[in-house]
């Protein structure tokens, strides 16, 4: 009996030193490679997002999503090459730190880019680092996601892979239709997400560089590609800027534009007023938009050489003032559209604005000076640019 309790105690011992040991020298995350994707078939992201376009015709007017009619998708089911796996792999262009990527991984391997949509946290698993000092490169790491059973789904003309389609109500009682919907649950991600090696983002080569002679180059195979425009003005439009001049709005169809602003879409008619941050997160959270352009003749959103820098009211740098007008600097930043249609070649009949996200205050390369000062911010926001929206209001 005492032999016994012996070799038991010892048993113990040993589990809790193996235990102890573990915790302070954890075994490394497994590095994954294209050798762990065993049987699966490799496509690249080019031909994930051209299949869409194979399906349903176009990008353009499969992501209304005003009903699910008008909302399209394709799943990776067991249909799909014989019923094996179908995987991609990409650099990762997007971090989610400070707050402005919500939910969302982007990658990019050569041929094109996806916005991949998953939990927060994401730059804990999926790594992408800042410029070195010559701002030439840019560390990250390659990942590999497997695809059967996910959705790839328009909405507002951007494809992204997730699960399921979904929907939901907005704040005055609209549905909302969703092509796709996040990868929520870790066990989930972890049967279809992989880190891989590190990587590098080379300025010129994995990030376009756009400036005011090649602009017109951009177009619909760049969306969820992380550009960097060089030379890029700031453009106040329909908002009084720091010399006291209002410039004529930009104009989307038929409707006025207001750059920088806050926009708020739960309530009817859309609620858009002049503002001079980052974002708007008093009492509410809200998207701030400021304009930029390489065309200042330009008089829609549609038009090429326009762009809108898209901040959310979660980011960390919401209450940062924004660019002055004119100002001139460089952006680096994932390339998208928002549009339930677009002929991209811009005007009355066009309705797209092509965004910018930015992953880190940071890349607004801008100098401090070239920013409006705080004691400015107070002295140019309008009164009741203050007052968040009270729904019930509206509703009524």
């Amino acid at each position: 009996m005492k032999k016994a309790k012996m070799v038991f105690m010892f048993v113990v011992a040993m589990l809790l030193t193996g235990c102890y040991n573990d915790f302070d020298t954890p075994i490394p995350a497994k590095v994954w490679t294209d050798q762990d994707m065993g049987g699966s078939v490799h496509w690249t992201i080019k031909q994930v997002k051209d299949r869409f376009i194979e399906l349903h015709g176009s990008l353009s007017n499969t992501g209304n999503n005003s009903s699910w009619s008008n909302t399209k998708y394709y799943c990776f089911d067991e249909s799909m090459e014989n019923g094996g796996d179908i995987y991609i792999k990409g650099k990762v262009i997007s971090d989610d730190r400070e707050g402005n990527i919500f939910k969302s991984l982007y990658l990019w391997d050569g041929t094109a880019a996806i916005e991949l949509k998953l939990i927060n946290g994401n730059y804990l698993r999926y790594h992408m680092g800042v410029y070195n000092e010559s701002r030439t490169e840019i560390p990250s790491q390659w990942v590999y996601v497997k695809l059967k059973g996910l959705y790839v789904g328009n909405y507002r003309m951007m494809l992204s892979i997730g699960n399921g389609p979904t929907d939901s109500y907005n704040a005055v009682g609209e549905p909302k239709f969703y092509a796709n919907s996040n990868i929520e649950l870790m066990s989930q991600i972890e049967k279809h997400v992989f880190p891989g090696e590190p990587a590098t983002l080379r300025v010129g080569e994995d990030i376009k560089v756009v400036n005011s002679t090649n602009y017109r180059s951009l177009g619909p195979d760049d969306f969820g590609r992380l550009i960097r425009l060089e030379g890029v003005r700031c453009h106040y439009a329909g908002v009084k800027d720091q010399n006291g001049v209002t410039p004529e709005p930009l104009r989307n169809g038929k409707f006025e534009q207001k750059f920088p602003s806050w926009i708020y879409t739960d309530a009817r008619p859309i609620i858009t007023k002049a503002w001079y941050r980052m974002a708007f997160s008093y009492n509410i959270n809200l998207y701030g938009s400021t304009c930029f352009t390489f065309n200042d003749a330009a008089k829609y959103t549609s038009d090429p050489g326009v762009y809108t820098v898209r901040t959310s009211g979660y980011s960390r740098f919401s209450q940062q003032p924004v660019v002055r007008n004119g100002e001139v600097g460089d952006i680096t930043a994932i390339y998208g559209i928002y549009s339930k249609e677009s002929n991209f070649q811009g005007g009355d009949r066009d309705f797209a604005s092509y965004q910018l996200s930015i992953s880190r205050f940071s890349d607004l390369h801008f100098t401090r000076k070239q920013f409006l000062s705080e004691a400015e911010v107070l002295e140019m926001t309008p009164e009741d640019s203050y007052k968040t929206p009270n729904i019930e209001e509206e509703i009524d």
